[in-house]
């Protein structure tokens, strides 16, 4: 999830919204008597701290510091001035400090301090942010933190309450936290930080009483945790989980979540339900269940969509009984309104298939475009898949134009083969774009080229050019060409009665008929073989065409 910075952008007001006793003053740092050259640096400030003797020390005294500011910041702000200024004294370039101060004075009815104490918080985001703002279309860009307690206090004075996080290790960036962000209204968000001060604090504190050994990350982590840091205590569940050892991580993320961490809480159900599918009684499977209900609830008492969604499946599946099923339909509605795409993809195939709910083709398509606006690369396939169904039964309208652009962008930036070929779908249909047969055929193209050894998408490709009703679309040569290619390569292939079905159909279609015949007598053997007895009756009406000297010709795509 992104984060939008306004950094420097009406300094007082961005830090503390609400101080009406007098106008806000247009330059704090003027008023303070410092002109543009006198103006602090965040990053000197920080270097600084960083170079002084007994750095230890002083971050673990600024850690209980600013953990105390940030626990009192919202309910009890008259006590923020007197810690606001040690840890200042400690730290001039500390975010929490600052905005302890800031809301003390604004408490206080001091506006000039209160404003000049905002412009600080203002211009320490904006060199937190730095970095983030430099990768702004990642939506994990990292920030930069001194302390946990910092980074928490920048989701704070995003005007969102921290509910989770977690320890996270990473080569650029060893010692790492994310830290959830819940607003006021609207989806959980998601900050990551670089905590580089006070990696090196520990790292030095420890390594002298290791004997100048350097500690890993995973050390630092036990230390945290056995304190009762919620953060550290679910990096480790989520270490023993990885390490498959998920009795011991229930012990930690238990221990995390007794604060509302919701990150624990989710990785505490995920365990509980793999408990439940391997449980060999009853009773342990109903144990498993309820853990897993109890820790999708406590999450979604925190404000996790994921949890809905993640709830509202297991209902869905029967997991928690026939009768019950339908109770998850307003956890997928619950989770959609704060714009989980799952979720909103999920309500789209239930739509579209009339299951638990009334079929309504436009609500369909009203959640898969929802959900395929969200970024939803599953969502975005399954939509032009929807048009498609809906094209051939007749019901569908041209469709959401977006979907050509959403298809382009997973064709041309992750090169996906699934998407080339719903592109040439559309494109063939005149859906979301207007009929276009020549592009229709470069883009198949594309798709064979980009999978050559993927059965299904070359088997797609190849039946497309070669039976469809469009005369302008065919192009049995080719198809041919791709299909003997893949069918000659790959001997599971050649198992497939469907697959054998195209590669006999492409043979009729350049006059080999013997060869047709050949070929789908094979795929009629694979077929009675296999018990597949849906498709027998399709195959022998082709069979039945090749013997005539006909080829199949059907609506395809």
């Amino acid at each position: 999830m992104s984060v939008r910075f306004h950094a420097l952008a009406g300094l007082a007001a961005l830090a503390l919204a609400g101080c009406q006793s007098a106008p806000p003053t247009p330059d704090p740092w003027a008023a303070a008597g410092l002109d543009a050259a006198e103006r602090p640096s965040v990053p000197r400030l920080r270097e600084a701290f960083l170079a002084a003797e007994s750095l230890p020390e002083r971050l673990q005294r600024l850690d209980e510091l600013e953990s105390q500011a940030l626990h009192l910041a919202e309910n009890e702000p008259l006590k923020l001035g007197a810690i606001g200024t040690a840890i200042l004294d400690l730290h001039q370039g500390s975010l929490v400090g600052h905005y302890a101060l800031a809301r003390f004075y604004q408490h206080v009815d001091s506006a000039q301090a209160a404003a000049l104490h905002g412009a600080w918080v203002a211009l320490i985001k904006a060199d937190m942010a730095s970095s983030a703002a430099e990768e702004r279309a990642d939506p994990d860009a990292i920030h930069a933190a001194m302390t946990r307690s910092e980074a928490h206090m920048f989701v704070v004075s995003e005007s969102m309450t921290p509910v989770g996080s977690i320890y996270q290790s990473s080569e650029p960036h060893p010692f790492a936290m994310l830290v959830v962000g819940r607003p006021a209204s609207g989806p959980l968000q998601r900050f990551y930080f670089s905590l580089e001060g006070a990696y090196r604090g520990m790292r030095e504190e420890l390594g002298r009483q290791l004997g100048d050994v350097a500690p890993s990350p995973s050390t630092l982590l036990g230390l945290l945790a056995r304190s009762g840091d919620t953060a550290a205590q679910a990096a480790i569940g989520a270490l023993l989980i990885a390490r498959d050892r998920p009795a011991e991580a229930i012990g930690w993320l238990r221990a995390a979540s007794r604060t509302g961490n919701v990150l624990a809480n989710t990785m505490l159900a995920r365990i509980f339900w793999q408990q439940s599918i391997q449980a060999e009684t009853d009773e342990d499977r109903q144990d498993a269940l309820d853990g897993v209900m109890e820790n999708y609830l406590h999450a979604i008492a925190l404000g996790s969509a994921d949890a809905m969604y993640a709830l509202g499946g297991l209902y869905l599946s029967g997991a928690f009984g026939e009768d019950n099923r339908d109770s998850g339909i307003p956890l997928l509605r619950q989770a959609g309104d704060l714009d989980q795409s799952d979720a909103l993809l999920y309500l789209a195939h239930l739509h579209g298939a009339g299951e638990l709910v009334e079929q309504d083709p436009a609500k369909a398509e009203g959640y898969f475009i929802r959900s395929a606006s969200l970024n939803n690369s599953s969502a975005r396939l399954g939509y032009a898949r929807y048009l498609m169904a809906q094209e051939r039964e007749g019901r569908a309208d041209a469709g959401d134009e977006r979907a050509i652009g959403w298809l382009k962008e997973l064709a041309e930036e992750q090169e996906h083969p699934e998407a080339m070929l719903l592109l040439g779908n559309l494109h063939a249909r005149g859906l979301a774009a207007r009929q276009n047969i020549r592009a229709a055929y470069r883009w198949y193209r594309d798709a064979a080229e980009a999978a050559p050894n993927n059965a299904s998408i070359v088997n797609e490709v190849a039946w497309t050019l070669t039976v469809s009703d469009l005369d302008r679309l065919r192009r049995a040569r080719y198809a041919k060409r791709i299909m003997t290619a893949m069918m000659q390569s790959d001997p599971q292939a050649r198992a497939q009665p469907e697959y054998l079905d195209t590669w006999a159909a492409t043979y009729a279609a350049t006059g080999d008929f013997g060869e047709a015949v050949r070929l789908q007598q094979l795929a009629l053997q694979k077929a009675a073989d296999a018990e597949r007895h849906e498709v027998l009756g399709i195959l022998q009406e082709h069979l039945e065409l090749f013997m005539a000297g006909k080829p199949v010709i059907e609506q395809a795509p």
